[in-house]
C-alpha cells in the first residue's frame, strides 16, 4: 500500500474544501473515514496539525509557535502576539528548558531564539 504523507493528506484535504464550500462537515467525517481505512490513525494528530497549517497559509498566514520558559502574562502574551498579522496563526507553548527568554519559530522554518538556554549553551561550548 502507498504511503501517504501529513502533507498529502493536509493538501488534499485543503483542495477538497475550496472546491466543496459548505460541504466541511462532511470532508471532515469522510477524512476519518479514509484516514482509518489507510491505517493512518495512529498520525490523525499530525495529519489534523497540518491541515490546520495548510489552511493558514492558504490563506495567506503564517503558522508561528512561541516557545517560553514559563506562561506568558497576559498583557506580554498580547503585544508578542500583536507582533503578526491577524491571519497568522500563533501557537504558545510552554518548555521550562529554556529557562528565561522566549523562542518563535515561524512555519517550521525561520528561528528566532532570545532563550537563556541558548545563551548559555553558547558560553559554555
Amino acid at each position: 500500500m502507498k504511503v501517504i504523507t501529513p502533507l498529502l493528506w493536509a493538501r488534499a484535504f485543503r483542495k477538497a474544501l475550496k472546491e466543496d464550500k459548505g460541504q466541511e462537515e462532511k470532508l471532515v467525517q469522510n477524512l476519518g473515514k479514509i484516514v482509518r481505512h489507510h491505517g493512518a490513525m495512529r498520525h490523525a494528530d499530525t495529519i489534523i496539525r497540518r491541515i490546520s497549517e495548510e489552511i493558514v497559509h492558504h490563506n495567506g498566514g503564517r503558522w508561528i509557535m512561541i516557545f517560553t520558559a514559563r506562561p506568558l502574562a497576559s498583557v506580554l502574551r498580547e503585544k508578542v502576539r500583536g507582533a503578526f498579522s491577524p491571519t497568522d496563526y500563533v501557537e504558545e507553548r510552554v518548555r521550562p528548558e529554556l529557562v528565561a527568554g522566549l523562542r518563535i519559530l515561524v512555519d517550521r522554518e525561520k528561528e528566532f531564539d532570545g532563550s537563556l538556554k541558548r545563551k548559555l549553551d553558547q558560553l559554555f561550548i
